[in-house]
């Protein structure tokens, strides 16, 4: 089992995105993947349950505890900033407003240091995909990749749709957006091929948003066009 961390949060993996590894900073090598944390007496939708993190500094052999997030949080997507840092987004289920809740950490994951909310991205409080499009030249820029269902439907006609976002400051800004599938769709992941073909796995259905899982495939010109 994972050490609980320093407060006493103890946890377990439990999501339906990838982790990642960081490749800058102190913590460079270092495993982090989502999780869910518990500590009694604690506030959340299920009472001393939160979202947060994991990591491991020996390849995956032991694990500890790291941030924990607000009251309410759950299913929780990582991707790595600039200099080691993380960026997360999760889900907030005591959220007020549409937008989707985020939070940074500079330690490696064991802390966080900043939250927020993005009201651009408003849309199905569920599992996301997070995922670095890095340029192959010069006249282009690195993209950070957010999926995320549009809407608040699970059925048709008010089905959600999968919706692909694009940052260009790692996170603090999604003002790209581009629709790729109409259909009712719920949670889903991103990854990039070596040749850059982005693939994003969700699931969807003709009249409800899991009847099935599906790859969709794009690129950088597909998404600018």
């Amino acid at each position: 089992d994972p050490h609980p961390n320093s407060d006493g949060w103890i946890g377990w993996p439990n999501n339906s995105v990838h982790g990642i590894q960081l490749h800058a900073g102190p913590k460079n090598g270092r495993i982090v993947i989502p999780a869910f944390l518990y500590k009694a007496d604690e506030a959340g939708q299920v009472p001393g349950v939160r979202g947060g993190l994991l990591y491991s500094d020996d390849h995956g052999e032991t694990w500890t505890v790291g941030g924990v997030l607000p009251d309410g949080s759950d299913e929780v997507a990582l991707i790595e900033t600039p200099s080691g840092g993380i960026y997360a987004s999760y889900r907030r289920n005591t959220r007020k407003t549409a937008g989707r809740t985020w939070a940074r950490s500079q330690d490696g994951g064991e802390t966080f240091y900043e939250f927020g909310e993005h009201a651009e991205l408003s849309g199905r409080a569920v599992h996301v995909g997070l995922a670095e499009l890095t340029s192959t030249c010069q006249e282009t820029e690195d993209l950070f990749l957010f999926s995320h269902p549009t809407g608040s439907g699970r059925v048709i006609p008010g089905g959600a749709k999968m919706t692909i976002y694009a940052s260009y400051d790692h996170g603090r800004t999604w003002p790209t957006a581009k629709l790729l599938d109409p259909r009712p769709c719920r949670y889903s992941d991103l990854a990039v091929a070596h040749d850059g073909t982005v693939l994003c796995l969700y699931t969807v259905g003709e009249t409800r948003d899991r009847e099935k899982i599906i790859v969709g495939r794009f690129n950088r010109e597909w998404l600018f066009t």
